[in-house]
């Protein structure tokens, strides 16, 4: 797994952040879930029996008559459970080949959304060791898992319902496959259960090369049968495991008798002999030591960030060369990104090694929509052909191929990896969810290999490298306009990075990920309709729900970069917010959502603060450059005290490239001046946990004239920054604050000594345990207690935003 868990989607990985993220899953899961399929037609369609042997089948009679109908816990079903799925004679077993392991209980703290572990996971023989071995607080069980068995105590928790049998056809067409729930308890018990589902198996696939995934659920003695890949989950009708064990022992029996590829293993990814470990390993050490500028105990643990010791593995990337194919093998280890979602595109990416030249180069493997007729390498190998500015040179790419074998005849077309849940959506046991059909897009497996290879922009020195580097990207965008006729609708903070170039001293910015862009009309409108990119990043026009279908321009681009450099000034320079204020500002500016008759809608903040600055102007930043460079740059997008609709007259690259340009040359800019702001996620703690104690606050003091805490900005190092006198926009920040960062940090920020440690990343438990009497409490307490937030002193309602009049919070 990557080792950064920061992620706009789904709050990363962090344990106490898992109630938000359970919430998510579910949501997102009535948009791609197909079902109910019959049993047997599940098994027939997905694992195939063909001509093996049946003679070492188990007999399934009464089975798993140990199952109980309901229980008062879980542990009452998934014991008996696990020990008739054991079950083995001499001659013959139920799964041969693989064992069934309590993995609930190799869990610190079961209890815990984020700890939780599947209740029963089932393993191939020969890696049951290696998974005992690890520490129980290790994640490895998912590395390793082939399937796993979610169980609940009660038929009730289950969160979808079929239509009964013998229905007629007006009432099969109106059946909704989600169960509503009368009772909230109820529904936030199977909500829990589904969700914790979800997330285990985005976490096999995060740590697992797959290309699909068996699962289970058991409810007593109900079953559902599961198979997930990117385009979404196919999910079968109920079952009772007392009544139709048969079923339930077939789908096992069938299991063990397919080949690793039927079983959803990614087979191009193959394990890597130790010379090309070797390879690997010295070679990025050597490209990290030169792009960071440090050397020894620094070294070996930024090179941790891109590789795992015994975790390389080699790739076979299907390049399209002419009118024929050629394999080019690439070595990779621990990836930058991984997929923290299910369904969509899923990015992993990878610094890796080609075996051929020796040289890192970035591998992106991703699922893409087969109907684009460009692939994202196709965009950028036309860009770079075009002499497009700061954007990644192409290596190679190309679809990947099944098995990895290429036809020996060059005009064959082979077969590609795809996704299969989307061939069923017009089935007629396929039934409807939230009053809509749902529809699910079909996904094809691509990776693609660029020889730019950087650091994100979230490891930025300071003003100068941000101001210098978003510039690079403010001439990508531009040259692929005005030469390629394209416009990248994407960006964000994740898309920008930072590369040393050996030409200058400062390390060029360059854009990314390019498989949102769209080619753009004569009027320099997007070819195609709707939103797309980040909504954090998103322009006031484009999160306007009534522009839900407009098509991107643009000025939309350039809004889109300015909210960039704004979001890592926030987070990454010098300023007189406190921690509890940024987080305000992060929630109000960037993440605003609302929902009007099923269209979202946002940017209140946005719009107020382009009419009347109400929350820039109260930043007093420590660089008077930035401050200088920001506030003229806000003036061009939208001068203030005009209306929302009155469009500015040097909103327009020409007026932006000449300032900017201007600008850099004639500023002498901060180099070293990088402050890390934390943001508190305390509202997306988990709260689901009767032992979870109260989520700390970001560290404050008291301020007696403002009658409310400030924090401190916080250096990289984790030191704060001592109070005295903020600049405004025309000082400086105080020397000593900026003298006090640790120089190996200030002048180094991608190595490891310049990173918080994970347990400093995000605001945790604290590590007191909670009063008996407070944990009875809240045991006995139906509803889940409320985490504190921070007070909103910057709040702005997106409705009075819209007629230009804010308001602000009275302090207490």
């Amino acid at each position: 797994m990557a080792l950064d868990p920061e992620h706009p989607r789904t709050y990363g990985l962090e344990p106490v952040l898992a109630w938000d993220r359970n919430k998510y899953h579910v949501k997102q899961s009535r948009e791609y879930v197909l079902g109910p399929m019959p049993p047997m037609s599940f098994m027939e369609e997905f694992l195939p029996l063909g001509s093996s042997q049946r003679h070492g089948l188990l007999s399934p009679r009464n089975a798993f008559a140990a199952v109980p109908l309901s229980a008062e816990t879980p542990a009452q079903v998934y014991e008996p459970l696990a020990s008739a799925l054991n079950k083995k004679t001499r001659h013959k077993a139920r799964c041969p080949g693989f064992t069934f392991e309590k993995t609930i209980e190799r869990s610190k703290r079961p209890e815990r959304l984020g700890y939780a572990k599947p209740h029963i996971s089932c393993f191939a023989s020969g890696n049951l060791d290696i998974v005992r071995r690890a520490d129980k607080g290790s994640r490895i069980d998912f590395g390793y898992a082939e399937l796993f068995i979610q169980v609940a105590s009660s038929p009730a928790t289950d969160y979808f319902i079929d239509p009964k049998p013998y229905a007629d056809i007006p009432t099969l067409i109106a059946h909704q496959f989600t169960r509503a729930f009368d009772d909230d308890e109820a529904y936030d018990q199977a909500e829990r259960t589904w969700g914790l589902h979800i997330a285990f198996a985005t976490e096999v696939f995060a740590r697992q090369h797959r290309t699909f995934l068996f699962t289970v659920s058991v409810f007593g003695t109900f079953a559902r049968l599961y198979r997930w890949d990117r385009s979404g989950c196919i999910i079968t009708a109920t079952f009772d495991i007392h009544e139709h064990s048969d079923i339930f022992s077939e789908f096992f029996w069938r299991f063990s008798q397919l080949s690793d590829a039927e079983r959803g293993h990614d087979l191009t990814f193959q394990m890597s002999s130790e010379t090309e470990e070797r390879l690997f390993c010295d070679t990025v050490s050597a490209y990290v030591a030169s792009q960071l500028d440090i050397a020894g105990e620094e070294l070996e643990k930024a090179l941790l960030a891109h590789y795992q010791p015994g975790h390389v593995t080699k790739v076979a990337v299907h390049a399209v060369v002419g009118e024929g194919r050629e394999t080019r093998d690439l070595l990779v280890s621990r990836p930058v990104v991984s997929p923290l979602s299910l369904d969509g595109r899923c990015t992993r990416g990878f610094w890796a090694v080609d075996v051929k030249t020796s040289k890192v180069v970035f591998l992106k493997d991703t699922w893409r929509t087969p109907s684009q007729i460009e692939t994202e390498g196709d965009v950028i190998g036309r860009l770079n052909e075009l002499g497009v500015r700061n954007v990644p040179m192409v290596v190679c790419h190309g679809d990947v191929i099944v098995d990895g074998a290429i036809p020996a005849d060059a005009s064959a077309e082979p077969a590609f990896q795809e996704t299969r849940t989307n061939e069923f959506t017009t089935e007629p046991w396929s039934r409807c969810i939230d009053e809509k059909d749902v529809y699910v897009s079909r996904r094809r497996h691509y990776r693609l290999v660029l020889g730019t290879v950087g650091y994100s922009i979230k490891m930025l020195r300071g003003t100068e490298e941000l101001l210098h580097s978003t510039f690079d990207v403010f001439l990508a965008m531009k040259d692929a306009f005005e030469k390629g006729s394209r416009l990248h609708r994407d960006l964000s903070l994740g898309n920008i990075i930072l590369v040393k170039d050996s030409d200058r001293p400062i390390r060029r910015g360059y854009l990314i990920d390019w498989d949102a862009s769209d080619a753009v009309d004569e009027t320099g409108k997007a070819l195609h309709e709707g939103r797309a990119g980040t909504w954090l990043f998103m322009s006031i026009r484009v999160l306007d729900e009534r522009e839900v279908n407009s098509k991107h321009t643009f000025p939309d681009d350039m809004e889109s970069l300015l909210y960039v450099v704004f979001y890592c000034a926030l987070c990454y320079l010098p300023h007189s917010l406190s921690d509890r204020d940024v987080t305000t500002v992060h929630r109000e500016f960037f993440e605003s959502v609302f929902n009007m008759k099923g269209v979202s809608g946002g940017g209140g903040a946005k719009m107020s603060n382009a009419i009347n600055r109400i929350i820039t102007k109260r930043i007093r930043w420590g660089s008077a450059s930035f401050a200088e460079w920001f506030n003229t740059v806000l003036d061009y997008h939208h001068p203030p005290s005009t209306p929302i609709w009155e469009r500015s007259d040097k909103w327009n690259a020409e007026t932006l490239e000449a300032f900017w340009s201007h600008f850099l040359e004639t500023h002498e800019l901060e180099r070293d001046n990088r402050v890390v702001h934390r943001i508190s996620k305390a509202s997306r703690y988990d709260r689901n946990s009767p032992d979870t104690p109260t989520p700390p606050l970001p560290s404050a003091t008291p301020d007696p004239k403002r009658g409310r805490a400030e924090s401190s900005p916080v250096l990289e190092d984790g030191r704060e920054v001592k109070k005295g006198r903020f600049a405004d926009e025309a000082g400086t920040p105080p020397a000593r604050a900026i003298a006090s960062a640790d120089p190996v940090s200030a002048r180094k920020p991608g190595s490891p000594s310049s990173r918080r440690s994970g347990k400093d990343r995000f605001p945790g438990p604290s590590t007191s345990t909670p009063r008996r009497s407070e944990r009875i409490r809240d045991r006995q307490s139906k509803a889940s207690p409320a985490a504190p937030t921070a007070p909103r002193t910057l709040r702005v309602t997106s409705r009075r935003a819209a007629r230009g009049r804010t308001r602000t919070s009275s302090r207490k």
